[in-house]
């Protein structure tokens, strides 16, 4: 288990899964995925070591479901140079199926406010712009914390979320004041989730998803 010193030091983050850590996607299939909504198997092909969005499918959720976590994720943009704004290579990774942190090609490609690469989708821009090039790996590192309720459901807490992108702290530890971001799983505060990744008409591919739980 990682101990706080190490969450706070991007340079501590190893790249492959360290012990204890939960492999969501290793390059050879899709078995810890399914469809949002239906629950079906997850259809999205697995090419070269990499998970590539499928057309016309559903988002993906994992069937496992995370409080506290450190998650790691890379994502690849595909060259959609016809396209601007939202429209230019576009996805989404949900912490706990509710707290969207924006994928897309920021690359030379305005958009609005809270709606660009890293952003937490809606309600804060990320502090610095860190995408790279399309066609090139991008890499995600979040610190989850989930909101906490007491036996009734109320609410103690609000969650909140460290993002690094591309080795780039982009959120320190903002507290989220809503209980989901627009598209993400609704209902009232919940302490743990499923993460999400989202389909929005684009071949993103994604690579080497990991998670570290940290509830303890």
């Amino acid at each position: 288990m990682f101990a706080l010193a190490t969450l706070l030091c991007l340079s501590s983050f190893p790249q492959s899964p360290p012990p204890g850590a939960i492999v969501l996607f290793d390059g050879s299939n899709t078995d810890a995925w399914v469809h949002r909504g239906a629950m079906q198997p997850c259809q999205w092909e697995v090419r070269d070591g990499a998970m590539l969005v499928k057309s016309g499918t559903p988002d993906i959720m994992t069937k496992q479901e995370f409080g506290e976590y450190r998650l790691h994720l890379e994502f690849w943009l595909p060259l959609e140079a016809d396209k601007k704004d939202q429209g230019r290579a576009n996805s989404g990774v949900y912490n706990q199926g509710r707290y969207e942190i924006q994928i897309l090609d920021n690359w030379q490609n305005s958009t609005y406010a809270m709606g660009g690469c890293g952003a937490l989708y809606g309600l804060k821009d990320p502090d610095s712009n860190a995408i790279k090039p399309p066609e090139t790996w991008n890499s995600y590192d979040i610190v989850m914390r989930g909101a906490k309720v007491d036996p009734k459901g109320n609410l103690i807490a609000k969650p909140r979320i460290s993002v690094w992108h591309n080795g780039v702290r982009i959120h320190n530890d903002f507290e989220i004041p809503k209980s989901a971001t627009t598209a993400g799983l609704e209902g009232p505060w919940a302490t743990k989730g499923p993460i999400l990744l989202q389909n929005h008409g684009s071949a993103i591919r994604f690579r080497n998803i990991w998670l570290v739980p940290l509830d303890n």
